[in-house]
C-alpha cells in the first residue's frame, strides 16, 4: 500500500473560525429539534425527523449559505434522490424482516439458538463465539432493543452458568445486537449510508466492518475483565482502560499503516504483536498479566523507536 503525498491545503483558502461560525451557526437548529421532540415532546423517531426536516429547510429558505438559498427545484430534486435511495434500503428491510418472521413463527429461531448453544456448552470462548453469531444472525434488520430482547432470553442462561458476570454477559449480547447493523450481508445502516453516498453498498459494509474492528473485540474483553465495566476496584478498572485504550490504537495504526510517518512491514509487525499482547486482559488466563506487561514494554519501545527514526530525519521506506 503505497501512502500518496497530498500537498497541504494553502492557508489562504482556509476561511477563519469567526467566519465559518457567523455563516453556519443556524445549522445544529434541526438536530437540536431532532433530539429534542424525541427526548422532550416523546414523538416517535419518523415525526422527529419530519419536524427536523422542516427545521431544515426553514432555515436555509430564511438564511442562505454562501449567498445561495434553497429554490423549489432543489426541494424536488433532493425528494427524488431521497425516494431513489430509500427503495434499497426498503427492499433489504423487506427481505430481513421476512427471514425474522420465518424464524419467529416456524420456532427455528429458538431451536437453532439452543442446538448453538448447546455445542459450545462447555467452552466459554467457543460459546461467546456462538453466541456472537447469533446475534448478529437474529439481528439483521431487527431494532437493537427487539434484538436484545429476543436473545438475552436465549444466549445470557448458559453465559451465566460458565461464570460470566451478568452485566458483562448483558453487555456482551447488546454489542453483538447492535453490530448486525454494519455487519453483511444485511448491514443496513451501512446501506443506508452507502445509498447516500451514492458509493458501493457491499463496499461500504466491509470498510465499516474494519474501521469498527474494536467494536468486535470489545465485549470479548467484557467478559474477560470486567473491570472495563467497572466492576472492580478502581486501579484495576484504571489500568484495564488505559491497556484496552492503548493496545486499540496500536493495532488501528497497523491497519493505517502510519503512525507519525509511514510505516514499513516491520513496524507494522512490531506493533501488531504489542498491540495484540497489551488488548489480552489480565484475567483472561494463568499469566496473561505477564503477557499484557511484556506487550506493554514493546510498545513503548516501539514509540521510542519510532520517534527517534523521525529524530534523525530518517523516512522508513514504503510499502508496495
Amino acid at each position: 500500500m503505497r501512502v500518496s503525498n497530498i500537498p497541504p491545503v494553502p492557508t489562504e483558502i482556509i476561511p477563519p473560525l469567526r467566519q465559518v461560525l457567523r455563516d453556519v451557526w443556524y445549522f445544529p437548529i434541526p438536530f437540536s429539534v431532532l433530539v429534542g421532540t424525541v427526548l422532550f415532546l416523546n414523538k416517535s423517531p419518523a415525526e422527529a425527523a419530519m419536524w427536523a426536516t422542516l427545521a431544515l429547510i426553514g432555515m436555509n429558505t430564511a438564511f442562505a449559505y454562501k449567498g445561495h438559498r434553497i429554490r423549489l427545484a432543489d426541494r424536488w430534486h433532493a425528494l427524488m434522490q431521497t425516494g431513489n435511495g430509500c427503495v434499497e434500503i426498503i427492499v433489504i428491510g423487506a427481505v430481513a424482516g421476512l427471514m425474522t418472521g420465518i424464524l419467529q413463527v416456524t420456532g427455528l429461531g429458538f431451536g437453532l439458538t439452543y442446538l448453538l448453544v448447546s455445542f459450545g456448552h462447555g467452552n466459554l470462548f467457543l460459546l461467546l463465539l456462538v453466541t456472537a453469531v447469533i446475534c448478529i444472525v437474529l439481528g439483521m434488520g431487527m431494532p437493537t432493543t427487539g434484538i436484545y430482547l429476543l436473545v438475552a432470553t436465549l444466549a445470557a442462561p448458559p453465559l451465566l452458568e460458565l461464570g460470566v458476570q451478568p452485566m458483562a454477559a448483558h453487555f456482551f449480547i447488546f454489542y453483538f445486537g447492535m453490530l448486525s447493523m454494519i455487519s453483511p450481508p444485511v448491514a443496513v445502516a451501512a446501506f443506508a449510508a452507502a445509498s447516500i453516498a451514492g458509493a458501493s453498498a457491499m463496499q461500504t459494509a466491509l470498510t465499516s466492518v474494519r474501521i469498527g474492528w474494536p467494536a468486535f473485540i470489545l465485549p470479548f474483553l467484557f467478559v474477560y475483565s470486567p473491570s472495563l465495566l467497572l466492576q472492580g476496584g478502581v486501579g484495576e478498572s484504571l489500568i484495564a482502560v488505559v491497556t484496552e485504550i492503548a493496545g486499540v490504537w496500536l493495532i488501528s495504526i497497523v491497519i493505517a499503516g502510519y503512525f507519525s510517518e509511514p510505516l514499513d512491514r516491520i513496524g507494522r509487525i512490531w506493533a501488531l504483536i504489542a498491540g495484540a499482547m497489551v488488548l489480552i486482559p489480565s484475567g483472561a488466563f494463568a499469566h496473561a498479566a505477564w503477557v499484557e506487561a511484556i506487550g506493554t514494554g514493546l510498545a513503548v519501545a516501539w514509540v521510542l523507536f519510532i520517534r527517534r527514526k523521525g529524530a534523525q530525519g530518517k523516512i522508513l521506506p514504503k510499502l508496495d
